[in-house]
């Protein structure tokens, strides 16, 4: 890095400590387990665990197909 370049650096960084803001947890991460917020985080875990399940299965269905054709495509002689 050259000098520019390293107080560019130098600058953002420090801008980005002085214009810091308080920081507050959202429902999910403070523990409400009774807020809408957690609610939907769980339901979009569930949506995705339902996606990535159905694709593994289409996966492991693919595979299993293909044993079986090469299998029967073994059995015949020409």
């Amino acid at each position: 890095m050259n000098r520019l370049q390293s107080f560019s650096f130098l600058i953002a960084v420090a801008a980005l400590l002085i214009a810091q803001r308080g920081v507050q947890a959202c429902a999910v991460c403070f523990g409400d387990p009774d807020s809408n917020m957690t609610h939907g985080a769980f339901a979009g875990v569930l949506v995705l665990f339902g996606i990535i399940a159905s694709v593994l299965a289409g996966v492991v269905g693919t595979g299993i197909y293909w044993a079986q054709r090469g299998r029967r495509l073994g059995r015949i002689e020409p």
